[in-house]
């Protein structure tokens, strides 16, 4: 195996099939990009992972603390022309919107305009929540842990609790959507401009949609899910093209691309500093990285901060989260110690799947590359 220094890895800037390496000051020719072992382990192992999945398409946007380091696509946005998935193609993040939600709700605070630990009706009065227990906070919706039920919109008035705040951890998606109308209101704007003005303009995140809207749909892959739903799905399983929806739900409405996430990431790695300056303060992002609880559906030893995973691996700190909606399926992953971060996303729904394992092996890749080991 031909050897590479980091700083050789990091020089370097290509264009190979249908992905892109990034960010870099050189330009090199597409086969010295494919003598990097990294990036040409990272393909052969996406390649083979989406062939064995049956996904249709995938996208992989790949940073560290200085550079988006890579950015790729793999597979079709359309199986049934074979147009291949495009590095400008948007894919629906789900529920990875919840930590730009919290970041943007952390400026709020930072601003003097929220407290997290006041009551949620003191913000939204409108709010009937019947219960026995005391009054659900922000902290308890941003960690989940406010015993709300878990429906996507608000559609049980009034609503009620199974539990006492902060006992349990419950993933809610109502109470991120609950924080979106917090937002609105503490902000005086919609979700669609808080957004772009807060978190993708300082970021320079130019193609990210803050909500999905039809007009987004010709920028977007055709996705799809299994062609039975009364039955279990099996790997390889008949697909079909899935309904469009349009969301402006705070759960889940964020569109983006490989390089607009890797953006994202990198601000992450950089502990909430983006290249104009910080979007969230140090004591916010630990706020926003600290462990509030228990969050075991995360991974072995995962706890939940404020709209993100984080979870203890081989003594370094992982950031993560997945994002299912409809008919796309996403994951992020960010090693704060090593200080890379990874974000996958494929454009089907195939019964429960994240694209959980492309990150990891990702990210093992890039920390093998640092660390000359093969």
């Amino acid at each position: 195996m031909q050897e590479i220094s980091r700083r050789s890895f990091l020089g370097t800037a290509a264009v190979l099939g249908a992905g892109r390496v990034l960010g870099f000051p050189m330009l090199a020719t597409a086969e010295a990009t494919g003598a990097i072992p990294a990036i040409s382990a990272i393909d052969a192992f996406v390649s083979r992972h989406i062939r064995e999945r049956g996904a249709p398409g995938l996208i992989l946007g790949l940073a560290d603390r200085d550079n988006v380091l890579a950015t790729r696509t793999y597979g079709h946005r359309d199986v049934k022309t074979g147009q291949p998935v495009g590095p400008d193609d948007v894919f629906e993040i789900g529920s990875i919107t919840k930590s730009f939600i919290a970041i943007s709700l952390l400026q709020l605070r930072e601003a003097g305009k929220l407290d997290l630990d006041r009551p949620i009706r003191e913000y939204l009065p409108w709010l009937r929540i019947e219960t026995s227990y005391a009054p659900i906070r922000v902290h308890h919706l941003l960690t989940h842990t406010s015993g709300l039920p878990n429906p996507l919109g608000l559609t049980g008035i009034p609503l009620w609790t199974g539990h006492a705040p902060g006992e349990h951890f419950h993933y809610c998606n109502l109470g991120y959507n609950i924080l979106g109308l917090l937002l609105e209101t503490l902000d005086g704007r919609p979700l669609r401009e808080i957004l772009p003005a807060r978190i993708f303009q300082p970021l320079g995140m130019t193609s990210t949609s803050p909500v999905i809207s039809h007009d987004l749909r010709p920028r977007m892959p055709v996705s799809y899910w299994p062609l039975y739903d009364d039955r279990p799905f099996q790997r390889h399983g008949p697909l079909v093209e899935a309904p469009y929806l349009a969301l402006d739900n705070a759960a889940g409405c964020i569109a983006s691309t490989a390089n607009d996430m890797a953006l994202y990431m990198r601000m992450l790695l950089n502990r909430g500093r983006g290249p104009k300056g910080p979007v969230i303060s140090e004591e916010s992002f630990a706020l926003f990285s600290k462990p509030a609880i228990p969050a075991p559906g995360f991974g072995e030893g995962a706890g939940y901060g404020y709209g993100i995973a984080i979870q203890p691996v081989e003594g370094r700190t992982l950031l993560r989260h997945t994002g299912g909606m409809v008919s796309f399926s996403s994951a992020m992953q960010v090693d704060l110690d090593a200080g890379f971060g990874a974000f996958a996303s494929v454009n089907a729904s195939l019964s429960g799947y994240r694209p959980n394992p492309v990150a990891a092996y990702a990210l093992a890749s890039l920390r093998a590359e640092r660390d000359g080991k093969p």
